[in-house]
């Protein structure tokens, strides 16, 4: 047997652990921020120009390292082939790590520009991945070869948004540039569920049709998403941009039968046990997790028709990310880690704790945003509203450790069965 499992899987564990610790750090500190936010002094003054790490390390550490990480193990196994260059995967990881690093660096020490040293850094790690996934791209795959474009997309939004970040092109910084950000993880998400989750709902194929129109509508979304950060941010093009990514998430969420759309009760009657907790455990996150999608687009909408309100811009944000990016994290995480680290994940321990824990948080940050902007709250709600980070980093924790705890060897037939085989 050969170790092309070995190949793509054990070149994407230093991306996934990094990425980890980095969300711990981040969400630590976005937690502070958010106390801070709401009235509720929980750091000295002089650390709150440390609060921009939270976007840093969110965005640039852990998203970009977890999507090349992620980048790096899915697409050539859908493929069945080997990665092109494992010493260059590493070298992009050390180089992704190195412009965070000096990132870090730039910010606790003002005196020192390191902006050079981050652009050639990034730029050359991302390039570095870029090269290798559409290398691995060329070998066409036997079946559901549409994943492939949103793949494409996402590489295209990552490297786009970076270099016009990194340069010093001074373009409007408004909540699309965010939500270009935000953009090509979204996108890498839609090209493995495209591949994996009508197989995982019901072994069926997903929507072929529907899947074009949403790449359709994705395309035109990202050209006014560009079109608004390089040259004019209007309300026109930051509602194209908006109804265009609505339109292809709600597209592209019936074609891989996130909310239904086939008879799955013969599945829910023959599966038990490990097989129907892993069902359900998908089910619930797919659909809890487009719903967040749904509802931050809405916002987002919201924010250029109604006004530029605080509380539309919050819940944008972490609707995305958290709700639809994170939830969709927690749900393919377990089915990942196998092949990296040699141990079996059992759905049967899991619980619904952490999900929980996250609709808790966003639903208090929602109504936390509301009060925010009436300018009006008694202060024990500043300090209860104030928790939602709290909560988020709470339900990473209780995460870590039930994936931890449902973490098992595969277990060793009993003697009297062995001798049979």
């Amino acid at each position: 047997m050969t170790n092309t499992s070995t190949n793509y899987s054990s070149v994407s564990k230093p991306f996934i652990i990094t990425a980890v610790i980095v969300l711990f750090i981040g969400s630590f500190i976005g937690a502070i921020w958010m106390m801070s936010i709401f009235g509720t002094a929980a750091v000295p003054q002089w650390l709150h120009a440390t609060f921009q790490l939270h976007k840093i390390l969110q965005m640039d550490g852990f998203l970009t390292l977890l999507i090349m990480g992620i980048g790096y193990m899915i697409v050539p196994r859908f493929r069945n082939i080997q990665l092109a260059s494992v010493n260059l995967a590493y070298a992009s990881f050390i180089l992704i790590l190195g412009s965070l690093i000096f990132q870090l660096i730039q910010i606790v020490d003002n005196d020192r520009n390191l902006s050079l040293w981050i652009m050639i850094s990034r730029i050359s790690g991302i390039i570095i991945f870029m090269i290798i996934i559409f290398w691995t791209l060329r070998v066409r795959p036997k079946l559901l070869g549409l994943s492939d474009f949103f793949v494409t997309a996402c590489l295209v939004s990552l490297i786009t948004v970076n270099v016009i970040d990194l340069s010093v092109y001074r373009y409007a910084n408004s909540l699309t540039h965010i939500q270009l950000w935000l953009l090509f993880p979204i996108l890498m998400i839609f090209g493995i569920e495209y591949k994996t989750l009508p197989s995982f709902l019901g072994f069926i194929r997903p929507r072929k049709n529907s899947a074009i129109a949403s790449l359709f509508f994705i395309s035109i979304c990202m050209i006014s998403g560009l079109a608004s950060m390089l040259f004019m941010d209007t309300i026109l093009l930051s509602i194209i941009f908006n109804v265009t990514l609505f339109a292809s998430a709600l597209t592209f969420a019936g074609a891989v039968y996130a909310f239904g759309g086939f008879d799955n009760r013969e599945i829910l009657h023959l599966i038990k046990g490990e097989k129907k907790a892993r069902y359900s455990f998908t089910v619930i996150h797919i659909k809890i997790s487009f719903l967040f999608l749904f509802i931050g687009i809405a916002m987002a909408i919201l924010f250029s028709l109604v006004g530029q309100y605080f509380v539309f811009y919050d819940l944008v944000i972490h609707s995305i990310a958290i709700g639809f990016i994170g939830l969709t994290i927690a749900l393919y995480l377990p089915l990942m880690l196998p092949p990296i680290i040699g141990k079996i994940v059992y759905f049967n321990n899991f619980n619904k704790i952490p999900l929980l824990l996250i609709i808790i948080s966003l639903s208090i940050r929602a109504g936390g945003d509301l009060i925010l902007t009436r300018n009006s709250s008694p202060q024990i709600l500043t300090y209860f509203f104030g928790l939602s980070g709290w909560f988020i980093v709470t339900a990473m924790l209780v995460f870590v450790i039930m994936l931890h705890k449902s973490m098992k060897e595969v277990d060793p037939l009993p003697r009297n069965q062995s001798k049979n085989v």
